[in-house]
């Protein structure tokens, strides 16, 4: 027979312990809670996915680029290169970019969306000026590799997020068979949303 004294004693120590392990089951449950929430958060604001308005001021300046690319053809198709380099490689004012783990889309300006699967295969597309290509887009990170491909080239958009997530920066290179030289330029897109 365990004494009356010592009885109330392991009682009180047994609901002790019981209130204790419960606290801190709650205290960890509301802390894991916390931690997940403010962690899914976090990896939200660091993703690409968002609405970003052009920084001309950062970018660089399209005439220019197309200017040195067209000044070492012939003159007699200079102007038609001209041409043909300001239509495929206007300075977006907005893009949105929006994944998921099965796709990836991206928006520029009042233009469709260009849809692709997010692991890279290329899909058939029609661009804005009605050209045919083979179109792919690859998340890494904060990168997002954007591939164009046809007979007559290839352009390759790379998107790179900035360590604060606030700026987005676009570095196409363009290359063509009918160019003397690799098209090179970044554009600098401001995060609005």
């Amino acid at each position: 027979m365990v004494p009356a004294r010592s009885l109330s004693g392991t009682i009180t120590i047994s609901m002790a312990m019981t209130n204790f392990v419960s606290t801190l089951c709650l205290v960890l449950l509301c802390s894991t809670i916390f931690l997940d929430s403010s962690t899914l958060a976090a990896a939200r604001e660091s993703g690409l996915d968002g609405i970003y308005f052009l920084d001309a001021t950062d970018s660089d300046n399209m005439n220019e680029v197309i200017e040195d690319a067209v000044g070492k053809l012939n003159f007699l198709t200079r102007d038609i290169a001209r041409e043909r380099l300001k239509k495929l490689n206007p300075a977006y004012r907005q893009i949105a970019i929006t994944s998921s783990p099965n796709e990836i889309s991206v928006t520029v300006d009042n233009q469709p969306p260009l849809r692709t699967p997010a692991k890279g295969a290329p899909v058939a597309w029609v661009g804005p000026h009605g050209a045919k290509v083979n179109a792919s887009m690859q998340l890494a990170g904060r990168r997002l590799a954007q591939t164009f491909t046809s007979a007559d080239g290839r352009r390759v958009n790379d998107y790179t997020l900035s360590p604060d997530g606030r700026t987005l920066t676009m570095q196409v290179t363009e290359t063509s068979p009918r160019l003397s030289q690799t098209i090179t330029y970044k554009q600098v897109y401001r995060r609005v949303s």
